[in-house]
């Protein structure tokens, strides 16, 4: 490979890396969001949602992947003017993985009206007996999720998965998180082409966003292909120049470490543990919290719950 070092590009060459184009970063060499099947279906569903000011409910994945694409969405949604956006998580001992029936359950035990949109991340793409409550419950389901589907689906109204038959998305290793900012991505183009953004909401930034994406597609340890890549240096860009969200800074300092100075190794040994701790252990709302605080004093006793953990 011209212009980089015979030794460094060897290196490269074994790890499939024939290309210098390869490990460009840039944003621009992203995959588009149009190559995942299932994602125009669900952005048109959530740019309903969001203009008609529905009930959105989120839920996702006891993991760190779970917990930074729940955290990703609930802000996204958020910014892109979604008034009525709740998440929840299932407990790993009450309900099992995923959606399902016990979930729900609970949740509307302590909601006040049923969700009018149920939105999986991480999970979903099993959740036969969890499809089925929600839609007794007459609620419009989207999946997303990066899992291998089986030989029959879900009957969910839409469903985003790169890995489904017949898809030509190229990035089939993208992370649970990956797959969420993708669907955000393409519900922000729905939007913009509705001129849901010139009412008085600023459309969005995604790329604010990408620390998330980065926390979790390492955390998860999915093949680094070519479009996993860039997310993560862009994610990881963001957390050395100190614009990441408040709680992974937390995560950083009570861990001793200096975001400024970040690694992948940092994300997959220093903060994915610890939003993992939570999961397995305790309650992952707590590492979802974290992630969704604004205030630095509130993330950082988020923070060091975590570490206790």
């Amino acid at each position: 490979m011209s212009g980089i070092e015979s030794r460094l590009a060897e290196i490269l060459v074994t790890r499939g890396i024939v290309d210098p184009e390869q490990i460009n970063p840039d944003l621009s060499l992203l995959l588009p969001p149009a190559g995942m099947p299932g994602i125009e279906l669900a952005a048109d569903i959530l740019a309903n949602a969001v203009r008609e000011h529905a009930r959105i409910l989120i839920v996702g994945d006891f993991d760190a992947d779970g917990a930074t694409a729940t955290a990703l969405c609930v802000r996204a949604l958020r910014a892109m003017g979604a008034k009525r956006v709740e998440y929840t998580l299932p407990d790993r001992q009450r309900h099992g993985y995923g959606l399902s029936p016990a979930l729900l359950k609970d949740w509307i035990a302590e909601a006040d009206a049923p969700p009018d949109v149920i939105l999986t991340v991480d999970n979903g793409i099993a959740a036969f007996a969890g499809v089925a409550a929600a839609l007794t419950l007459n609620a419009t389901v989207i999946i997303t999720d990066h899992h291998l589907p089986g030989d029959t689906l879900p009957p969910a109204h839409a469903i985003v998965n790169p890995n489904l038959n017949g898809s030509d998305f190229a990035s089939k290793a993208i992370a649970g998180v990956g797959v969420a900012f993708y669907v955000m991505a393409a519900l922000r183009e729905r939007l913009s082409a509705l001129d849901w953004f010139t009412g008085g909401i600023a459309r969005p930034n995604l790329a604010r966003w990408l620390d998330l994406v980065a926390v979790g597609t390492v955390a998860d340890v999915v093949s680094l292909d070519d479009n996993n890549r860039r997310l993560v240096a862009q994610g990881l860009a963001r957390i050395q120049a100190q614009q990441c969200v408040p709680g992974i800074s937390a995560l950083f300092a009570v861990a001793g470490k200096d975001p400024r100075y970040a690694s992948s190794t940092d994300l997959g040994f220093v903060v994915g543990p610890r939003l993992n701790a939570a999961g397995r252990l305790e309650d992952m709302r707590i590492g979802v919290d974290c992630l969704l605080a604004d205030d630095p004093i509130t993330a950082r006793q988020y923070a060091m719950t975590l570490n206790e953990i």
